[in-house]
């Protein structure tokens, strides 16, 4: 199938894995015409038996390509959300292929070594809120300018920034992850209220339960501190969510497609939870009774 440009183009970090949420944003944005910049890390496999990782130079690749399939153009970049200068690289690479910025998701996100308060590495803490807080900071801060140039001609632009359901509802032994998130949410009001005059609206998302490698490898740590199986974990988590299913990185990907477009022009600053409404619901600690 191929799919009318729009001209517009859309930058979204954590973008390689195949069967993550960044994927499914590059997926559905394409669709409705929208070229892409796929940026990720593309570290090495992860050594640790059930982490999924980030994602790979090839997997960003064949995105990439799956994407130009479809009649869009897909820019592939290696990108570390940590390092300045990687950010404005990425940046750069992207106005000169495209000459213009309309929509930034930033997506890169990580869950480094959970574990109590207590007995936490630091390096696991300092690492988590560089990648899921700092780094957001970062690439905002180098696509900033070219979002507001954009917004002058076009009309407007999308900053959509991925907090978690853990932000408004922790869980034990993710203190890093849900105080990074937590931050991104504090950090996309803030600078709603800056950029609102330049027709930029900046919205945050909190998933709930997704179902992808990354909450997989989530549930697979917590069967094992909760001395459960695996299948009985997932069922109890289903049984939290009142829609009674888990989501899909599709659903979130629907979110941030509306969010792109003109009819969400009056919508900025807001935490939209993604969860089938999870957050409804009392709260589950590991080894409570279900």
């Amino acid at each position: 199938m191929t799919t009318h440009s729009t001209g517009k183009v859309a930058l979204i970090t954590g973008a390689g894995r195949a069967s993550g949420i960044g994927a499914a944003i590059a997926r559905r944005l394409a669709r409705d015409g929208i070229s892409v910049v796929l940026g990720d890390l593309c570290a090495p496999p992860s050594q640790h038996p059930l982490n999924p990782g980030g994602g790979q130079w090839a997997a960003l690749q064949a995105i990439a390509e799956e994407i130009q399939s479809m009649g869009v153009d897909a820019l592939p970049v290696q990108v570390d959300v940590t390092d300045p200068d990687s950010t404005a690289t990425m940046l750069e690479m992207t106005l000169s292929t495209f000459g213009r910025l309309d929509i930034l998701v930033n997506n890169a996100g990580v869950a480094v070594g959970p574990s109590p308060v207590a007995q936490m590495d630091r390096s696991a803490w300092l690492k988590t809120i560089e990648v899921n807080l700092t780094g957001v900071f970062y690439v905002t801060q180098a696509a900033i300018p070219a979002l507001i140039q954009t917004a002058s001609q076009h009309g407007h632009g999308r900053i959509i920034n991925m907090a978690s359901l853990a932000a408004v509802r922790p869980k034990p032994f993710l203190s890093a992850y849900a105080a990074s998130k937590a931050g991104v949410i504090a950090f996309t009001q803030s600078l709603a209220q800056e950029i609102a005059g330049y027709h930029i609206t900046t919205n945050a998302l909190l998933p709930g339960d997704i179902d992808t490698d990354f909450k997989r490898w989530g549930l697979q740590l917590e069967s094992m501190v909760r001395g459960k199986t695996y299948d009985a974990v997932v069922k109890a988590a289903i049984a939290q969510i009142p829609v009674g299913r888990m989501g899909t990185p599709a659903d979130v990907a629907a979110v941030v497609a509306f969010l792109c477009s003109d009819e969400a022009d009056f919508i900025t600053g807001q935490a939209i939870h993604i969860t089938g409404g999870r957050e409804l619901m009392q709260a589950m600690i590991p080894g409570q009774t279900e």
